[in-house]
């Protein structure tokens, strides 16, 4: 599935479209746009660090838009199954930032995303229909501290019995829990509960998803920030529902 986004930047400076398309794993591969452009970030945090093994691009975090609180740091953190990755952020107030410098038109970005814990899809069908949607949004802005611009939004669940939006966009799908991953308990946080609150007889403990999204520069030329935000305004503690990422490669000419 190729989904085309057009999305306003309100950014002056930046064009009226953006022609950013996202693409998956399963069932589809990429977009192929720029994908032999050169690598301008590479992050696997198995160094321990935020520093990518290419020239050019920076991830950090920062804090959502319209929150008056604190982000959580770019901390790195190691799962059960000895995996190292950019997480377990835990709340809505923190944004996975990765920052492209500017002197390129096209693009493409690609990450592993981890959704770990009880993660309730579209919501409001689990036991008594009390919880929420747990929405993940990838979008770009162009200037830092600027307003963000939605390229993708879904929901994920690791709930057997509760729907997901993935692999359509939001409010769009009707799947069931995992489908379009690439791995389930690829982590190991299914066998320790005491990391992970995840009843094994209707859940998983983690999930995986290979996310791609390629195409034209929504900034122009310009730099331009791609960030990673979930939106749920009762998103539960990080024993019961948190996020990462890892492997985050991008590309740029």
């Amino acid at each position: 599935m190729a989904v085309i986004l057009v999305a306003a930047c309100s950014d002056s400076t930046a064009p009226a479209r953006s022609d950013l398309n996202p693409s998956y794993v399963k069932p589809t591969e990429p977009v192929a746009v720029c994908s032999s452009c050169p690598i301008v970030g590479d992050f696997d945090f198995d160094n321990g660090t935020t520093i990518s093994a290419a020239g050019g691009s920076t991830v950090g975090t920062d804090i959502q838009p319209g929150i008056t609180s604190t982000a959580d740091g770019a901390n790195i953190v190691t799962s059960p199954s000895q995996e190292d990755f950019l997480g377990r952020f835990v709340n809505t107030r923190t944004m996975v930032v990765i920052n492209v410098p500017s002197g390129s038109a096209n693009y493409n970005l690609a990450f592993d995303l981890y959704v770990i814990g009880s993660w309730d899809g579209r919501g409001k069908q689990a036991q008594q229909g009390s919880f929420l949607a747990n929405v993940i949004d990838v979008g770009y802005r162009c200037t830092a501290g600027g307003p963000v611009t939605s390229i993708f939004k879904t929901t994920f669940s690791n709930q057997y019995t509760v729907q997901q939006d993935y692999p359509n966009s939001y409010l769009t799908g009707g799947f069931k829990a995992g489908t379009g991953s690439s791995a389930i308990d690829a982590l190991g946080y299914a066998g320790h509960p005491e990391l992970s609150n995840t009843p094994q007889f209707r859940s998983f403990g983690d999930a995986t998803y290979a996310l791609s999204f390629s195409g034209a520069n929504p900034c122009g030329t310009a730099a331009v920030q791609f960030t990673i935000s979930t939106s749920n305004p009762t998103q539960q503690s990080v024993i019961d529902e948190s996020w990462g990422v890892d492997n985050i490669l991008v590309r740029a000419q």
